[in-house]
């Protein structure tokens, strides 16, 4: 099985290029006993957001139903579904493809999760209980588990419980639903970032500062290190973008 990769020609269209799809997909699993749709699109939206699919890169239906052992329908109705997220765009003559990073959108995203995680980490450095900061710096130290082992995808889910279990330490465990829906946008930028040198002891660092303000009470230092935390993403952008000037628009 094969997959097509868009590339951009001089003219602004897109030239098709066969290649391999073992090299953006692994093998579907679908649970026969639960609704396939739904299935299918976790396990598209995963391989978007982590890049095994990645921005520019052309997909078949008949393929994608051949991976996962289904008929078209469901996989169809997963790809809209990613095409409504923004995740995926559908041409009429060349078929679907999986969305470019757009900047401007991932702008306005974090703009909104900081604000939302600043003032989170201030409420919870209110009144932190012991029990909560032992938990927290339990969480960085898996993190430092997973760097030491290069295990980047281990190191991608603990950062996630990281930031949510602020949420629910700061008595706002809904809060970060709202974060979670705008996430997957933003998240294609954060697996590129990750395997950036150092990166990976930066934010275990920024995590410590972010725990250490909490705990001394300091609602301004809290909200302070989380700004700059959230913010460094956006610092590589143009890192990135050198590196990988396919991805985005």
């Amino acid at each position: 099985m094969t997959m097509r990769r868009a590339d951009k020609s001089k003219n602004g269209g897109y030239t098709l290029i066969e290649e391999p799809s073992e090299k953006s997909l692994r093998a579907g699993k679908i649970d026969r006993t639960r609704a396939a749709r739904g299935q299918i699109f976790d396990q598209l939206l995963e391989d978007v957001v982590s890049l095994r699919l990645k921005p520019g890169e052309l997909v078949s239906v008949k393929d994608l139903a051949t991976r996962f052992g289904v008929s078209r329908s469901p996989v169809r109705e997963a790809i809209i579904r990613l095409t409504n997220a923004g995740l995926m765009e559908i041409y009429p003559q060349s078929g679907t493809r999986v969305a470019p990073i757009r900047m401007n959108v991932v702008r306005q995203i974090y703009f909104v999760r900081t604000a939302i995680e600043t003032a989170l980490v201030e409420a919870l450095a209110d009144a932190p209980l012991p029990e909560q900061i032992e938990a927290l710096r339990g969480i960085i130290d898996q993190q430092a588990k997973c760097a030491d082992d290069g295990n980047l995808e281990r190191f991608y889910s603990v950062d996630e419980r990281f930031h949510q279990t602020i949420a629910d330490y700061a008595g706002f465990p809904h809060v970060w639903e709202t974060i979670d829906g705008q996430k997957p946008q933003m998240d294609r930028l954060r697996h590129l970032v990750l395997p950036q040198p150092s990166r990976l002891r930066e934010i275990i660092a920024e995590h410590t500062a972010i725990v250490a303000a909490i705990e001394l009470r300091d609602a301004a230092g809290a909200r302070q290190t989380m700004a700059h935390h959230l913010q460094q993403v956006l610092t590589l952008q143009g890192v990135l973008h050198e590196k990988h000037p396919d991805y985005f628009e």
